[in-house]
């Protein structure tokens, strides 16, 4: 009985993995109908699922970079892990031009009686240095369009309003405002994501699904 109820979940995990992929797809075509009209031709979209072990636990840059230094059309991006701790946890995607796009924010009002994460927040301090240093974290995947390169430290986190309270636990396919990017804005050879960590919370990430577009 135990082994059919697994082979059971792990049938159920599978569809809701092409389900997934499934759904990003249609929503990439969508915004390719709506936003962008005068392509002529074909445009074929790519969705990369890159396992991560990364933990945060400080306000940190990183950067997803091409790994071969052309530009890359970012149509979409979201994210998977986990959030430890009582504090504020907010995570940015930014284009090359410092546009940002809210990724996932641990954050739901007081009065809810469901668990939508969302809220408003109030920024802290300045910002460190913005070069790129370290070296290239691992991406696991066979074929890899972006890596992820460790940033400087941010002094800075997000305190929330006062009707507003912060929720610890696991996350799955994040993607508050990055679910479709305007593939023109978010053209670049490289791109930043913003970890905002209020002291004594950490965040893990456990995966990144994004979607790329190539014209043909």
């Amino acid at each position: 009985m135990k082994r059919i109820l697994e082979k059971a979940d792990q049938a159920r995990i599978r569809f809701v993995k092409v389900e997934f992929a499934i759904l990003m797809i249609c929503l990439v075509l969508l915004a390719l109908v709506f936003s962008r009209p005068e392509i002529v031709g074909y445009a074929s979209t790519s969705i990369h699922n890159q396992d991560l072990d990364l933990v945060i636990s400080q306000s940190q840059r990183f950067y997803l970079r091409s790994v071969h230094q052309f530009p890359i059309h970012l149509t979409s991006l979201t994210m998977s892990g986990e959030v430890i701790g009582e504090g504020t946890a907010a995570i940015y995607l930014s284009n090359q031009q410092g546009e940002k796009q809210l990724v996932y924010r641990n954050a739901k009002r007081k009065d809810s009686t469901h668990n939508r994460v969302t809220g408003t927040s109030t920024a802290g301090t300045k910002l460190l240095g913005s070069d790129m240093t370290g070296s290239a974290l691992p991406l696991k995947e066979e074929k890899p369009v972006l890596d992820l390169l460790e940033g400087p430290v941010l002094m800075q986190f997000e305190s929330l309003h006062p009707s507003y309270k912060a929720v610890s636990g696991k996350f799955s396919h994040m993607c508050v405002d990055s679910c479709l990017l305007q593939e023109k804005k978010f053209t670049g050879s490289y791109f930043i994501l913003d970890f905002y960590l209020q002291p004594g919370t950490k965040v893990k990430i456990s995966d990144i699904v994004y979607t790329t577009l190539e014209e043909i």
